[in-house]
């Protein structure tokens, strides 16, 4: 049994549910921000007889541009913008949970070699905390991916180095839990929170801001309980 009153157990505690919290406020935006899109779709359309009142031609061109930012550029840059939020904020509690653990193991973060999430993963597991056996680690895995080839590749896949797993990621819908591909099965839905479509230049990987909503939900829950599983590992040595 862990100590439950020992300083790592407080600690650990304490960040997990610094964490909850961090991650219910993003979550909360992520779901309210595509309110925006509704909000300037209406007043676009109010402007144009307004704008143009004697004048169809101009006010369609108008609208043909402002049509196109609602229905393309923002929810593009709504949903990709909210991954690579609750990723970043991921990796800084990843990095709050290694400096604590550090300091409690006496085996430095320098010591284990890499960038990013892959180095705390590695960083972890030489602890005894192995990342992977803690529950949605495969979806924590898949998010980090997707980020990563949105991010560094535009979302274009035959510039990803991940190029091969993202496809199999997208077909099974293995970036899903298997509670949550198993209600869309029953449900006859596809999945379709990360889709790939062709463009000029080749396959381009595309997410909904829902991928983004889930994704921080995946995120906070694995967060806390690898917390649980260090408390596990070093709270019984205080």
């Amino acid at each position: 049994m862990t100590n439950a009153s020992s300083p790592l157990s407080c600690q650990l505690g304490k960040l997990a549910k610094q964490a909850q919290m961090e991650f219910t406020a993003a979550s909360d935006y992520i779901w309210k921000s595509p309110r925006l899109i509704e909000h300037e779709t209406k007043l676009e359309l109010e402007k144009l007889p307004v704008y143009f009142p004697n004048d169809p031609q101009t006010a369609k061109l108008r609208w043909e541009f402002e049509s196109r930012n609602l229905t393309k550029v923002f929810p593009y840059l709504i949903a990709v913008g909210n991954l690579f939020s609750v990723a970043s904020l991921f990796e800084t509690y990843l990095l709050l949970l290694g400096s604590k653990l550090q300091d409690h193991s006496g085996l430095p973060l320098e010591s284990v070699k890499g960038q990013g999430v892959a180095k705390l993963f590695a960083y972890f597991k030489e602890l005894g905390i192995p990342p992977n056996s803690v529950p949605l680690y495969e979806q924590v895995q898949a998010a980090i991916r997707i980020r990563n080839c949105l991010a560094h590749a535009s979302g274009m896949l035959a510039w990803s180095r991940d190029n091969k797993e993202l496809r199999r990621l997208q077909a099974s819908g293995a970036y899903l839990s298997r509670e949550h591909r198993d209600m869309r099965i029953a449900r006859g839905g596809a999945f379709d929170e990360v889709r790939i479509t062709k463009s000029s230049v080749g396959d381009r990987l595309h997410i909904s801001n829902g991928y983004s909503f889930t994704v921080a939900s995946y995120l906070q829950q694995y967060f806390v309980a690898l917390c649980g599983l260090g408390n596990e590992r070093f709270a019984t040595l205080q």
